[in-house]
């Protein structure tokens, strides 16, 4: 398994992929062209240890994988036992992006084959899915699909609301299908939120206090992938696994946690906006092949 370097920057962006259908930069490579990808997204871990070592600490609160999720501060502890995303487009970038165009079409190609010099790119198209993340340390699966042969160093992904704004008619239409569903469970669900946080804050001046937070964070990830991931024609398969740190999430820069119970959709009608905490709490990357 090969460790990934993570960039520290990178746009805001909200959304989570169901079935998948792949669309690479080639389309004569058929079915037999290229090898399988898959991208998992895993709650990183912190042992127990670790958690009592550092709790009330001034560097900063740490995450106790459950379910339910601790995550202990200076403050209080946030007991998290449900969390959900919706993402959405997911897209592999080659060193050779000269002929990939911005919409993930092939460039011109002076060798007449259609850009197969240069098809370093990758876009894995699938309906926006609402994933319900395992807070054990286990992987969940957001897509997989077939791409090109080619080097990459590069994963994008987003982090999508319900909002009907898109120019895509297809898409929209995928989004309208994911809200549709996500009300059958989650009535109150608002078009900009683009995750929901369960569970209960706990201090020794409030006592226990439960919240249901909805967030706000449309943004998109963009992420360097040191060593490149090398795909060969035929490949059986390999896997990309991103950590998420909900703990740089609910964090604050004194050690303290945010005192979630504060942004409680059911008292206050809003939502919590974490762009920034959001993005930068999608770390590291190892690849599996």
């Amino acid at each position: 398994m090969r460790s990934i370097i993570p960039r520290s920057s990178g746009r805001a962006v909200a959304a989570l992929l169901a079935g998948v259908a792949l669309t690479a930069c080639d389309d004569a490579l058929g079915v037999n062209g290229g090898g399988v990808v898959a991208l998992t997204f895993r709650v990183a871990t912190t042992s127990a240890a670790q958690l009592a070592a550092v709790s009330g600490a001034d560097d900063g609160p740490a995450a106790v994988v459950g379910p339910p999720m601790l995550i202990a501060g200076s403050n209080g502890t946030l007991t998290i036992s449900e969390i959900r995303l919706i993402v959405a487009e997911v897209e592999l970038e080659g060193e050779d992006d000269d002929f990939c165009d911005d919409d993930g079409s092939d460039g011109d190609d002076s060798s007449g084959s259609g850009g197969s010099s240069g098809d370093d790119c990758a876009d894995f198209e699938a309906p926006p899915r609402f994933l319900d993340l395992p807070l054990d340390g286990q992987p969940i699966e957001a897509f997989v699909g077939l791409i090109p042969p080619g080097v990459y160093d590069e994963i994008e992904f987003e982090i999508e609301d319900l909002e009907d704004d898109e120019d895509d008619t297809e898409f929209a239409a995928e989004i309208a299908a994911l809200h549709a569903s996500i009300l059958d469970e989650f009535p109150d669900w608002p078009r900009k939120a683009t995750a929901l946080v369960v569970g209960t804050f706990e201090s020794e001046a409030d006592g226990v206090i439960d919240f249901r937070v909805y967030v706000e964070a449309e943004i998109e990830v963009e992420r360097d992938l040191v060593p490149p991931l090398v795909v060969g024609d035929g490949d059986v398969a390999a896997e990309l696994t991103v950590d998420i740190r909900p703990d740089i999430w609910f964090k604050r820069s004194d050690g303290s946690v945010l005192p979630l119970h504060v942004y409680d959709y059911d008292l206050t009608g809003s939502l919590l906006e974490l762009e920034v905490e959001i993005e930068d709490g999608f770390t590291e990357i190892e690849i599996d092949d």
